[in-house]
């Protein structure tokens, strides 16, 4: 298996020619699509049962995705009339975009753990801008520039084509070790907080398949940031609890949200553990030499892959959840300096 990779490395686009859609399980269907972020694809399953089907995840509504994701459903035989289901594994704009038109259109029901139900309440429907607002003064306290929010540049009723939610009726909200039935099928809802705050994986605990969302990918690790004062405040904590909870399912195979599907979900999860911790003795070295802000030490970390202000903010946030798991385990002190920063030092 491969070493893993920063949280911002670009994936290779040859191997997975786009629109690309073929059935990976029986019944199963992975629809590649292409989105406008760093990872550059995401993957929508489709689950097919005896009467309709169900969606995983859905993309967004650029022009580029809709075309992808309406061939792929077209290769596979799939009519939006016969969407039973979608389940919604997270908040993030690549994986509800287009939740809210596609419910529209099937009257699907939507399934998502009420945590990241709560997040799309907040994000996209009508409070972005209070929410990062906090996120703009939250980061400014740990020395990053003010930046531009790719979606305050784009107008309205673009944004309504590419990101629309469902309404809060429309959503079944679901518990960890709940067990749903999508597409004729018993799936176990298994929580793991630490990419989002509501992030769910599902298990087909008859075959192990594993429906893995952002959790757990094969060749990159997932962005783990803290972004505001108002999230879970050890997001890293989190995920590498989130690791060790799913480190020994029986999982015959791992659908991921970008990449392709692979075997091996313990090496994988140790690998990224390590890699994690690998990642705080960086941070550690660099804070010897002197205390440092969240912005400062990411510069040394991640600067020559700044290409925008997203993967900026993608990588401060990601500091900083090592900078707090460190506070956290005692191994570093964060004070304020008369700048009003704030600074992190060796302990």
């Amino acid at each position: 298996m491969q070493q893993p990779q920063p949280p911002l490395a670009q994936p290779r686009r040859a191997s997975e020619p786009l629109p690309e859609a073929r059935e990976v399980v029986d019944g199963i269907w992975k629809i590649t699509v292409p989105i406008p972020f760093p990872l550059r694809t995401v993957n929508v399953y489709a689950l097919v049962g005896k009467d309709g089907w169900a969606m995983v995840d859905t993309s967004m509504g650029t022009p580029d995705t809709r075309e992808a994701l309406w061939k792929g459903l077209e290769r596979a035989g799939l009519a939006i009339e016969n969407l039973r289901t979608i389940i919604l594994t997270h908040h993030h704009p690549d994986h509800v975009g287009l939740s809210g038109e596609l419910q529209e259109r099937s009257g699907a029901d939507v399934i998502m753990h009420p945590i990241d139900e709560a997040a799309i309440r907040v994000i996209w429907s009508g409070k972005m801008p209070e929410r990062f607002g906090r996120v703009s003064n939250f980061f400014g306290q740990h020395g990053m520039p003010p930046t531009d929010f790719w979606f305050t540049l784009v107008e309205p009723d673009v944004m309504h084509d590419l990101i629309r939610v469902p309404p809060h009726e429309a959503f079944t909200l679901v518990e960890d070790g709940a067990v749903v039935t999508v597409a004729d099928e018993q799936y176990r809802v298994i929580w793991t907080p630490g990419h989002s705050d509501g992030q769910v994986c599902f298990l087909r605990e008859r075959d192990g398949v594993f429906l893995a969302a952002d959790h757990v990918l094969p060749r990159i690790t997932p962005n783990i940031g803290l972004y505001s004062e108002k999230d879970r405040p050890n997001p890293l904590d989190d995920y590498i609890a989130s690791l060790a909870k799913v480190s020994q399912l029986p999982a015959t195979i791992i659908l991921p949200g970008h990449g392709e599907p692979f075997s091996g979900l313990a090496e994988r999860t140790a690998e990224i553990t390590r890699h994690h911790y690998e990642r705080e003795a960086q941070i550690l070295a660099i804070l010897d030499e002197q205390p440092q802000h969240a912005y400062g030490v990411a510069e040394q970390l991640f600067s020559h892959r700044w290409s925008n202000s997203e993967a900026r903010r993608m990588a401060v946030a990601e500091t900083l959840s090592h900078l707090e798991h460190l506070r956290f385990s005692g191994q570093v002190d964060q004070h304020r300096a008369s700048d009003g920063l704030l600074l992190y030092s060796v302990v």
